[in-house]
């Protein structure tokens, strides 16, 4: 009789309790659903911006070839042609010539011509917002003009690139991008799956939004800054409503269960203490109970790499289109007997092959563990050089100066030489960006020995990190970089590979001075540590 009134004041207990925690989970679900809806926001931002800069891209990389007015009239139709072809989204490719229009053999269509000085005037003035001296150009920006429509009631985006040869602006190329095919192909290729609309300044340029769909629907609102245009992104996300009955069920569930357990805890004390004493069994459960949680974290990581697909994607894409690009070139001078330039262009292509390569083996390496088999000793100063070569040119371009301290012998590590070197290039390049925006650019590379073990020190002269955000920096996803320059992922796989390696990383930063990463890798062989 006693133990039964324990079950049912138990019962009434654990019903209270787990419907306050079911009332919890209810309001966290659609905490995480809002958040979802943010992170969705983001990805298609970043997918719509990317998509213009690819473009870009792409075309200064053809009209950086134009080295004379020679080159501008032979390969003119060939280039324009190839970039039509690897992107359907560019209707028209033209040059506005500022200098004498005799000079150009283009097509009668690709050179924007003036019959008298009338004409003229108004193209220019048309075009007002163009420098049209060399010394006020910037050679690798791009500008824009007011979005216009097609004769097909298309509304497409100007971009506009300054042409310099030998010294001499000789006019700009006038790209029309038709923002409706670009952003359909986004959606057919699945890199955009939710439903959105693109206006400015109150002029809808796309929508893939539902019928009817009513302006408090829309879920989530950003700007995007492209080029001079400020794009309103509205975006329309279904949120569902949690399952309350599901939630019941499960309290219920919960307090007859702990009902039953007092029952049975009774029924334990009442046959004279009889004790279960199968170890094997427990010691069985406790090995399954691992087994799971392991593969729950190995599930995760994976659900975590295909929340930045879309971003590997476009990551991949671009060296992709560069291999179109080449290619193309290729089979056009072959056919021209231009033999010269074939092996730039293969060299090329071989190039961003190994950049895909890369870009896979850094995705991989997070999703997996480390093989024995990749392990070996390897010479410090040798990954250094191989580092060093990789980032040198940025921080030539950004003017950051890198500065080394490196003995010139270093004993042999044991190590994965490509994961050590990806280590290394991801804090050097987080260092060069943290002082971009530095009065004194500057980048320490330090390494010495101490003990058993070799110390690697990345430290910059930025503006340091926050102490209530430094203990998130290796936290997958976590980058305080601008959207679309960085996923998140750099230092939580670089903390996963030096712990692979039974090393540490460190980090110390103080605000307005800089931080400081250190690399401790062990020079003996010990056993690999694997995640669980």
């Amino acid at each position: 009789m006693k133990s039964n009134i324990y079950c049912v004041f138990v019962f009434l207990i654990g019903l209270s309790i787990s419907y306050f925690i079911s009332a919890q989970l209810i309001k966290e679900e659609t905490k995480v659903q809002q958040n979802n809806i943010e992170v969705e926001g983001k990805s298609i931002s970043f997918n719509i911006r990317g998509a213009i800069e690819n473009n870009v891209e792409i075309i200064q990389l053809v009209t950086n070839r134009w080295l004379t007015l020679e080159d501008l009239n032979q390969h003119w139709q060939s280039d324009t042609n190839a970039l039509k072809r690897i992107n359907r989204s560019i209707k028209k490719i033209q040059l506005f010539p500022l200098i004498e229009q005799n000079k150009f053999s283009l097509p009668f269509d690709d050179l924007i011509e003036y019959a008298d000085p009338m004409a003229r005037k108004q193209q220019l003035r048309a075009r007002s917002h163009l420098p049209m001296e060399k010394e006020k150009v910037i050679s690798t920006f791009v500008y824009t003009s007011r979005s216009s429509y097609s004769e097909d009631n298309k509304l497409e985006l100007n971009l506009q690139f300054p042409l310099i040869i030998e010294q001499v602006l000789i006019g700009y190329i006038e790209v029309s991008i038709n923002i409706d095919m670009l952003m359909r192909h986004k959606i057919d290729t699945y890199q955009i799956t939710k439903p959105f609309a693109l206006s400015e300044n109150g002029i809808t340029l796309f929508s893939s939004l539902p019928e009817k769909t009513h302006i408090n629907d829309i879920t989530n609102q950003l700007t995007i800054s492209l080029y001079g245009h400020q794009w309103q992104l509205m975006i329309w996300s279904h949120i569902s409503a949690p399952n309350g009955d599901l939630f019941l069920i499960f309290s219920l569930l919960i307090s007859l269960l702990a009902a039953i357990t007092v029952k049975l805890l009774t029924l334990y004390y009442s046959m004279n203490k009889k004790h279960i004493t199968d170890k094997e069994k427990y010691k069985r459960i406790n090995d399954e109970w691992k087994n799971s949680q392991a593969k729950l974290i190995q599930s995760n990581k994976l659900a975590s790499l295909g929340e930045i697909a879309a971003g590997i994607a476009h990551e991949i894409n671009q060296p992709l289109q560069v291999i179109c690009i080449h290619t193309d070139m290729c089979l056009d001078n072959l056919h021209n007997g231009n033999y010269h330039l074939v092996e730039k262009s293969c060299k090329a292509i071989v190039e961003q092959s190994d950049r895909i390569e890369k870009i896979v083996k850094q995705v991989g390496s997070f999703g997996r563990d480390s093989e024995l088999d990749n392990y070996q000793k390897e010479i410090p100063n040798t990954i250094f050089s191989n580092v060093i070569g990789i980032v040198i040119n940025q921080y030539n371009q950004d003017n950051v100066e890198l500065r080394q301290v490196i003995p010139p012998s270093l004993p042999a590590v044991f190590c994965n030489k490509t994961q050590i070197e990806q280590v290394l290039i991801n804090l050097l390049i987080n260092a060069k960006d943290s002082v971009e925006t530095s009065q004194n650019k500057v980048v320490f590379f330090k390494s010495h020995v101490q003990g058993n073990n070799l110390y690697i020190q990345v430290s910059d002269s930025g503006s340091g990190i926050d102490p209530n955000k430094i203990n998130d920096i290796f936290t997958p996803f976590y980058t305080t970089k601008a959207l679309g320059k960085g996923t998140g992922l750099g230092l939580s796989i670089s903390y996963s590979i030096i712990h692979q390696h039974n090393g540490e990383i460190k980090v110390s930063s103080e605000i307005g001075k800089g931080s400081i990463f250190t690399v401790i890798l062990p020079f003996e062989k010990r056993k690999l540590i694997r995640h669980e």
